[in-house]
């Protein structure tokens, strides 16, 4: 997909908001999907994506936040269907980093969907509203999902 030139109100607010935002959106994105690098490439995307609609966005910096989740549920549900895949092959899936504690992996192992929540409740400390409008879903399935997404941590941790 060719680069669109740059949009002529761009420049510094869009240089300024990537300088302020990219590293916070780097470490979200690396908590939701388990890598650095994929992490990068989700926010460099998301980058893209907003400096391509920079002229038609009231809220930059919230478009570019979902566009970061959004993306990274993209790529957790890819990597899912990769790993059964894999599995039916007969391969183990790819196992995790050693250095990260039981309660990470336990996260890692949440679906795509509770693991978002618990990432944006908890790491991000947003409110369950924001959350819902980041996820495109109304407020109770955002308390549904984090309910459910505690209660399977607990019966990791009890293990």
């Amino acid at each position: 997909m060719p680069i669109s030139p740059e949009p002529a109100d761009a420049g510094p607010a869009f240089d300024d908001l990537y300088r302020q935002a990219r590293p916070r959106l780097v470490r979200l994105a690396w908590l939701l999907v388990g890598s650095r690098g994929v992490a990068e490439e989700v926010v460099q995307d998301a980058f893209l994506a907003v400096h391509q609609r920079w002229a038609a966005l009231d809220n930059p910096g919230g478009y570019l936040r979902r566009a970061v989740v959004n993306g990274c549920l993209s790529v957790r549900r890819r990597t899912a269907r990769e790993q059964r895949s894999l599995a039916r092959l007969g391969e183990p899936p790819p196992t995790g980093d050693p250095g990260v504690d039981a309660m990470w992996d336990a996260v890692g192992r949440l679906s795509p969907e509770r693991r978002a929540v618990v990432v944006l409740r908890y790491w991000a400390d947003l409110p369950h509203g924001e959350i819902a409008e980041i996820l495109d879903c109304p407020i109770t399935t955002v308390r549904t999902r984090l309910h459910r997404a505690l209660a399977d941590l607990r019966k990791e941790i009890d293990r």
